[in-house]
C-alpha cells in the first residue's frame, strides 16, 4: 500500500506539527490502521467485519464511494500531544485498484468545522 500526500496536506502537516510534536508519529499509527482496512493481514483475517466495526464507530466515515472501489474517508486522528477536547481530522482517498492512499486534508476541528469539498473534487 502506497501512502502519498498532496501538497496542501504537506503544508498543513508542517504547520500543525509545530503545535503538536507527536503528529508525525500519530499519523504513522493511523497509516497502520488504514492499511488494515484495505489489506487482510492473514488468511483468517475478517476484513469485512473489521471494516464494519471501524466505520460503524465514531472513528471514521466514508464520505463518497465510487464504483471502481475508490473511497473518500474522513477519519479522527488521535494526537497524543493534544488535550482530550481537541480533535484532528484527516481526509484521504483510498484507490483500491492502485493500492494507494492519498492524504488530501488535515485540520483541527476547533479551527475548521468541515472538510473542503473543492479539494476532494480536485483530487478525485
Amino acid at each position: 500500500m502506497n501512502f502519498n500526500y498532496v501538497p496542501e496536506f504537506e503544508k498543513e502537516l508542517k504547520k500543525l506539527t509545530k503545535k503538536w510534536r507527536s503528529l508525525p508519529d500519530d499519523l504513522e499509527g493511523a497509516k497502520k490502521r488504514i492499511k488494515d482496512l484495505y489489506i487482510p493481514q492473514n488468511e483468517n483475517d475478517q476484513l469485512l467485519e473489521y471494516r464494519n466495526a471501524f466505520f460503524n464507530g465514531k472513528r471514521a466515515t466514508i464520505l463518497q464511494q465510487l464504483g471502481d472501489g475508490t473511497e473518500v474517508v474522513k477519519m479522527r486522528l488521535i494526537v497524543e500531544s493534544l488535550g482530550s477536547n481537541d480533535k484532528v481530522r484527516i481526509i484521504f482517498i483510498a484507490i483500491r485498484s492502485n493500492d494507494e492512499i492519498k492524504f488530501i486534508e488535515l485540520y483541527a476541528k476547533n479551527e475548521k468545522d468541515r472538510e473542503d469539498q473543492r479539494r476532494i473534487k480536485k483530487y478525485l
